[in-house]
């Protein structure tokens, strides 16, 4: 399908590429094409083009202090951050913290530690809007606890958690680590980077290529790699740097926090007028998300949500239900299921994630086709 025959509207599964990051990536992948770690003419121009990347990524982060690993994505930098943190640590304690709505990248991990490696996993209910409280993390820390891992914002349902007091929360801590998903919200919204001890995203949602991404984290923090070899990125991800990646992620970077404030002003104007519209039909949809307007999050009453995503995309609109990660294979909405709902709403959610490209008209579409399919669906 042509793209601009679509509405795309499921931005927090994946964003379209500007033209101006694939234009970065496919200038570094011809005109440096060498191993970055040669030591030749050629590989030590790669070499430093990398090093300038990653200083570039940490200056607009404003986290120029900190160490960033290239991973292929948030799920590597997720499993990197907590697995390699906690089993770096484990002689300190066998305790981790995590929220029960984070994402499966985080989820699948805890699980693991619990199931092969002895850890014990505390996983912190959210209130009715989808966020963590501060006395719940509070009362869940023992003195074997060495690793605190908290979503800045969720996937499904947009809920945004309090970072900056979860890192006050913590500093009387010292021997805690506060790790944090920024997956939706880099490049989205502003938060306290250079308080948190590790945090990781993915290029792909902030319009840049797949298989991009990073962690960054405090200097002072050691981790056992997941990948051993030839002793890349500061022996924590070894294997041949894709240079014209990280170019590419750099670029994104940069070009949505130079507009940060002006999209989030564009974004909110569209998310309300599809709350307003939720709001008017209570009989047919309960809204599930609540301040963020990147990610608008409801259910259908008396609809099956799967039939409703499929018709959507038939007239050329795409949303999605659950997360897009575990749309195949799970038909329940865990995070909406978290919220206290009961299983027929956390069964049948749609979920419309906006980006700065998107128009009002585009919005309005939306609700004049939802109008007649939710008519029309038996």
């Amino acid at each position: 399908m042509v793209q601009d025959k679509i509405i795309y509207l499921d931005n927090a599964s994946t964003t379209i590429v500007k033209p101006e990051v694939l234009d970065a990536y496919c200038k570094a992948k011809t005109q440096f094409f060498a191993n970055p770690s040669s030591i030749h003419i050629c590989g030590q121009e790669a070499g430093r083009l990398l090093d300038k990347a990653r200083e570039q990524i940490l200056n607009t982060l404003n986290v120029a202090g900190d160490e960033l690993i290239f991973t292929s994505g948030a799920t590597e930098a997720n499993n990197l951050a907590i697995k390699g943190y906690a089993l770096r640590y484990q002689n300190r304690g066998k305790h981790i913290i995590v929220s029960n709505i984070e994402h499966p990248s985080v989820l699948e991990v805890a699980k693991q530690l619990e199931e092969q490696f002895g850890f014990e996993v505390t996983y912190l209910p959210v209130n009715k809007e989808g966020v963590v409280e501060l006395e719940t993390l509070k009362k869940a820390i023992r003195k074997d606890t060495i690793l605190v891992s908290i979503m800045a914002v969720n996937n499904e349902i947009g809920s945004i958690n309090p970072i900056r007091e979860i890192a006050n929360l913590l500093k009387d801590y010292p021997l805690i680590s506060f790790h944090v998903d920024c997956t939706q919200a880099i490049g989205k919204i502003k938060l306290p980077l250079n308080e948190i001890d590790m945090f990781s995203f993915s290029g792909h949602k902030i319009h840049g290529l797949n298989s991009s991404g990073c962690l960054i984290k405090k200097k002072k923090i050691e981790l056992l790699p997941l990948l051993n070899g030839g002793g890349q990125e500061d022996g924590l991800r070894s294997g041949t740097n894709d240079l014209a990646l990280a170019v590419s992620l750099a670029k994104a970077i940069r070009l949505e926090y130079e507009k940060i404030d002006k999209n989030y002003a564009k974004v909110q104007v569209l998310a309300e007028k599809l709350k307003e519209y939720i709001k008017t039909k209570d009989s047919l949809y309960e809204l599930n998300s609540s301040d963020n307007p990147y990610i608008v999050n409801f259910s259908l009453k008396t609809k099956k949500a799967s039939v409703l995503v499929e018709a959507l995309s038939t007239k050329g609109i795409m949303v999605s239900s659950t997360s897009a990660c575990k749309a195949k294979e799970e038909p329940i909405s865990y995070v909406v299921k978290a919220l206290g709902k009961s299983d027929a709403l956390a069964h049948n959610t749609i979920r419309v994630s906006f980006s700065e490209d998107n128009t009002i008209e585009e919005v309005n579409k939306f609700i004049e086709v939802l109008d007649i399919l939710v008519e029309e669906i038996k």
